[in-house]
């Protein structure tokens, strides 16, 4: 009876395992020392780091090119950063839920920081804080640009193509 039992619930949870949808990524509120790091590392990865928000309909429209750049370049040192700005608060509910319902592949961060104007010059003097913004970089090879405005499918992929190691 008991391996019956057994059995029955081993079944039962191989099913709920392949109907249940794959789990969202893991999305953490960083602050800006956080991004600096990766910005400061020596590498020779070109880091694709992509400003957005939820309620911003450019952003939300030049989501899929940055999903497109992910895949393409999986296996090469090009990696796709997605840094939310929407409010901390908004984490678990609005933020999470938008990457699981698009089922957004590149990697997801809330930037952490209420107030912009202690951070968005380090980052980017020439940057007035508007969204989206793309910032793409490669420190080993002192590669830098940044764009502060919607990009289309080709001018992103040729930013790429421009630094790609």
């Amino acid at each position: 009876m008991k391996l019956l039992v057994k059995s029955m619930l081993g079944a039962a949870m191989l099913l709920a395992s392949m109907a249940a949808p794959a789990s969202a990524q893991s999305i953490k509120a960083i602050k800006f020392d956080g991004l600096q790091q990766l910005r400061n590392q020596p590498h020779d990865t070109l880091y694709v780091v992509n400003f957005w928000a939820t309620w911003c309909k450019p952003c939300i429209k030049e989501l899929p090119y940055f999903e497109a750049v992910t895949e393409k370049y999986k296996n090469q040192p090009v990696k796709v950063i997605l840094v939310s700005m929407d409010a901390v608060e908004d984490l678990d509910t609005r933020v999470k839920n938008f990457v699981q319902k698009r089922n957004l592949k590149s990697k997801v961060v809330l930037l952490d920081e209420v107030d912009a104007n202690a951070w968005i010059d380090k980052l980017e003097p020439k940057w007035s804080g508007a969204i989206p913004a793309t910032m793409v970089f490669n420190n080993k090879r002192k590669q830098y640009e940044f764009v502060e405005s919607e990009l289309s499918a080709e001018q992103l992929n040729a930013l790429i193509l421009k630094y790609k190691p």
